[in-house]
Formats: C-alpha cells, sequence, structure tokens
C-alpha cells in the first residue's frame, strides 16, 4: 500500500500546468467566449476548431512514428517557450478571421487552426513525458489538481467580456510553460523525477544497447506486440468514451445551457467543476490508498457509471424543457473530467515503465484521444442541424453514446486490460514485490520463465489468466508451476504467497 504524503509544491505546480493546458482547450473552443457578438461566430469556431483538432491528431500520429525525432525536438530548451508561444498567438489571431475579407478568412481559419494544432500536439506531449517521470501517487496529485484547475478556470473565463477572455485564454499555455518548467525542476531537486532532458538522454541509451526492435530488459514487464495491444487498447477505449461525451456534450449545450447566459452559463460550469472536485479527491485517495486491483476496478466501474448517467439523461431537457439541461450538462463536464484525470494516471504509469518507448505510446494514445471527440462533435452536429432537436433525433445519440461506452469499457478496456494496466504503475509497494520475487528465483535458479509464472502466482492470479497472459498452454503452464514448488519446496500457491510476503528486503547500502 502506498503511504500517503502532503502535496508538495513541485506537485501542485505540475497539476496547476496542466490546468491551465486543459483550460485553454475549453476556452478556446467550447464557449463562444472568443467570438461574442461578431458576424458568423459559431461558424468560425468550428471552422478552427476542426481544422485544429484534424492538425492536433495528424501531428501526435505523425509524432508517435517518428519517436526519436519528436524526442530531440520537444526536449530541446527552446521548445518549452516556443511551442505555448504559438498556441498563444494563435488564440489572439482566431477572433480576427471573422474581420477580414471574403476569401482571406477562410485562410486565416485554417492556418489559425493547424498552427495551434501542430502547437498544442506537440506540448501535449511534453506534458506527456513529464507525466510518466512522476510516481503514480505524485501523477495522481498532479492530474487531480489539474482537473479541478481546469474547470475552475473554464468557468472563470465564461464571466469575461471577449476582449479580456482573449487575453486570458491566451495566457493559458504560457502560464502553462512556466508553472510545468518550475514544477519540474522543484521535483527533480527534491529526488521525485528526473529532468526530461536526462530522461531522454537515458532512453536513447537503452535504445542503443538494447538495439532499436528490442524492448529493454527492465521492461520486460510488456513485450513489444503487449504493449502494441495496450497502446491500441488505451486509444480506443479514450476515443469511444471521447465520442460519447461530445456528442452528447453538443447538444446538451444547444438545449438551453448556452441561452442561460453570463453568469448562468458559469455557475453551470462551476457546479461541473464542484462536482468534478469532489469525485476527482474521492479516486484520488482511493488510488494512493490502493491495496487490492478490486479497488481499480470499483473505480472504473463508478466513472463508466457516471458516464453512462450523463448519456441517459438527455431524454431529460428534451421532454421536461431545456432548463434541465443544466444539471445533466453539469454531470457530463465532470464524469468525463474525471475520467481523463483516471487515464492521465494509467498512461502515465505505461509510459513509465516503457521509457524507450513512451513518446510513441502516449502520442497515439492521444491521437484517439483527439479522434473520438471530433467524431462526436460531427455526430452532434448532424443532429442538431439535419433533425432537429426532439426525442426521435435524439434517441440514436442516447444509443449510440450508451453502446460507445460499454463498448470502452467492456472490450476495448476491459477489467483484465486494466488488471494488467495497474500492473505497470510506478508504486512503491509493487517495487518491492518484484524485487523480493527477483531475489527468490535468483536464489533457487529458476527459469526466466518459471520467474514470470511465479510471479504471477504470486499476486494471486490463476491458471487461465497465466495462461492468457503468457500465451502458454494448460500443460505448459502447469509443468512451471510444478517445477516452481519444486525448487521452492512448497506445496500450494498460499505457500508461494507466504513465502514471497515474508521474504526480507534486500537492505540498501547507506
Amino acid at each position: 500500500m502506498q503511504h500517503e504524503h502532503t502535496p508538495t509544491s513541485g506537485e501542485l505546480m505540475v497539476g496547476a500546468a496542466l490546468g491551465c493546458s486543459t483550460a485553454w482547450v475549453s476556452m478556446a473552443f467550447k464557449s463562444m467566449g472568443l467570438y461574442a457578438g461578431m458576424a458568423q461566430a459559431e461558424s468560425t469556431l468550428d471552422a478552427v476548431y476542426l481544422v485544429s483538432i484534424i492538425s492536433v491528431a495528424l501531428t501526435l500520429l505523425v509524432a508517435g512514428a517518428l519517436a526519436q525525432e519528436t524526442e530531440k525536438l520537444i526536449t530541446g530548451k527552446a521548445s518549452i517557450w516556443a511551442l505555448p508561444a504559438a498556441i498563444a498567438a494563435s488564440t489572439l489571431a482566431m477572433p480576427l478571421c471573422t474581420r477580414l475579407p471574403a476569401g482571406a478568412d477562410i485562410t486565416a481559419m485554417v492556418a489559425v487552426g493547424a498552427i495551434s494544432g501542430v502547437a498544442s500536439g506537440l506540448f501535449l506531449i511534453r506534458f506527456g513525458v513529464s507525466f510518466s517521470l512522476l510516481s503514480t501517487g505524485s501523477c495522481i496529485i498532479a492530474a487531480a489538481t489539474g482537473t479541478i484547475a481546469a474547470s475552475l478556470l473554464f468557468a472563470l473565463f465564461l464571466l469575461f467580456d471577449p476582449l479580456p477572455a482573449c487575453s486570458l485564454a491566451a495566457s493559458m499555455p504560457l502560464f502553462a510553460a512556466v508553472l510545468l518548467a518550475f514544477g519540474m525542476h522543484v521535483l527533480a531537486d527534491q529526488g521525485k523525477a528526473e529532468s526530461i532532458e536526462s530522461a531522454a538522454e537515458q532512453a536513447r541509451k537503452e535504445r542503443e544497447k538494447e538495439g532499436p526492435e528490442r524492448m529493454p530488459k527492465r521492461e520486460s514487464a510488456l513485450s513489444g506486440r503487449e504493449l502494441d495491444r495496450l497502446t491500441l487498447q488505451l486509444a480506443l477505449c479514450s476515443a469511444l468514451i471521447g465520442f460519447s461525451n461530445e456528442a452528447v456534450r453538443t447538444l446538451y449545450v444547444h438545449m438551453g445551457v448556452r441561452d442561460v447566459g453570463g453568469v448562468g452559463y458559469a455557475t453551470v460550469e462551476g457546479g461541473g467543476a464542484f462536482v468534478a472536485t469532489v469525485i476527482v479527491v474521492g479516486i484520488a485517495l482511493a488510488l494512493a490508498n490502493m491495496k487490492t486491483q478490486r479497488m481499480a476496478r470499483n473505480i472504473y466501474h463508478f466513472l463508466i457509471l457516471l458516464l453512462v448517467n450523463s448519456v441517459l439523461l438527455l431524454l431529460v431537457p428534451v421532454v421536461y424543457g431545456q432548463r434541465a439541461a443544466l444539471i445533466a450538462h453539469a454531470l457530463n463536464s465532470a464524469s468525463y473530467a474525471c475520467f481523463g484525470m483516471f487515464m492521465w494516471t494509467i498512461l502515465a504509469g505505461v509510459c513509465n515503465r516503457c521509457p524507450g518507448q513512451r513518446i510513441r505510446t502516449f502520442a497515439f494514445v492521444r491521437a484517439g484521444w483527439a479522434l473520438g471527440p471530433l467524431a462526436g462533435v460531427v455526430a452532434g452536429r448532424f443532429v442538431l442541424h439535419q433533425l432537429g432537436i426532439s426525442v426521435e433525433s435524439a434517441m440514436p445519440i442516447i444509443g449510440f453514446g450508451v453502446l460507445a461506452i460499454l463498448i470502452a469499457s467492456g472490450f476495448a478496456f476491459s477489467e483484465t486490460d486494466l488488471a494488467r494496466a495497474m500492473d505497470l504503475l510506478p508504486i512503491r509497494h509493487k517495487r518491492r514485490f518484484r524485487e523480493k520475487c527477483a531475489r527468490i528465483a535468483a536464489e533457487h535458479a529458476l527459469s526466466d520463465r518459471e520467474s514470470q509464472v511465479m510471479v504471477l502466482l504470486a499476486k494471486g492470479r490463476n491458471l487461465p489468466y497465466i495462461q492468457d497472459e503468457l500465451l502458454l498452454s494448460k500443460s505448459t503452464v502447469s509443468t512451471h508451476r510444478q517445477h516452481i514448488y519444486t525448487k521452492l519446496d512448497i506445496h500450494s500457491q498460499q505457500e508461494l504467497i507466504d513465502l514471497v510476503q515474508n521474504t526480507k528486503e534486500k537492505p540498501t547500502a547507506s
């Protein structure tokens, strides 16, 4: 079990940086705050958002395919300032697109959207690398802080007139860069994280030592094929959840939420932030004090239940009037924010255990995370403009939304997949467990395969699970188990579990 600890200044700064970066996305693309009162404001927002999100997805896909080149780019000292500066400049330019002559406005929208997309995609990867250098406890604190901060900053943004709102939005990536740089510096000084530059250098040395096609030995928990599968599962899960959330959010915003205006709209988002705060704190405490795999599954089930309910509530404002959309919209925002925090922790843990592949893994997963909401916006807009809002038009969105969530949680990233991912998180007691297992395996001359089987048995896994995990037949697993019991002079799985628990840790050199 992880010991509780008081959040440090470094963890809070990194979390606040994530909050500023996440808030920028909402400020720039999830409200009319930058375009209020301008002609063709909504169509301009849609066009810039479309170009930007496509640019983000393409940037992430290219970055994942060219991971080593991307690593050199984002770990350069200039990138920490150049990327947010480009995002800030494109934010200031967004409202100006509506004031340009016909023809030039389209060119400007494409240019602004592309610049914001490419720069924010690369900046996001730098965040991913930073989070992968944190322990699970630090990552939870930072992700929770970022989720809360993003909700509150967006609620504040909605109270401003267009000019100060634009200035606030443009400042977000700059604040994010400063907070991220100083936060990681503080954590490195405290010995709680490596610097991004030193981590990149270490990853390069490992790749050179092991060869481009092999995973480093210390990453043996995942083979290359297993990592590819987990990457695909996380990307697909994020895409499906993002599709469901954004399709429903698009309808909620047009079913009375947006029409409340000003303080009322901000109050709705503030209420969503409050709900998100309560849930995030609960999730963070549960994760930080996790004792069993069942706890992780319970958290995952709770998030899925919240997401499904936020979709099912779509019928309420259709039947009972627009005002009923306010609470439903707040729940939708809160549930997706909490799901994002959960996935940040899982993804950071996977990247932590696979440093040689962290950029590739993070970029591909986040590409799915970007494409899902894009598809959701398209679906929501189609319903609005082609079918209008009614029970008949809302039902397909509800059906597809719930189906997407169930596929995400039941097939794309199931309980079994969650258990595998949780095994990768850099938690202190897990490091001690692995060290004890390695010590037992060395003392009793277990083979590599026997060591793998022993670790899974010591975790309480049954034979079918081990067969599936290691891609072995039932008879082979049984044979390995018998050899392990003979070499360790034990007779049952419980005796093995007791042996590992009672093995003393190797004393560290002072």
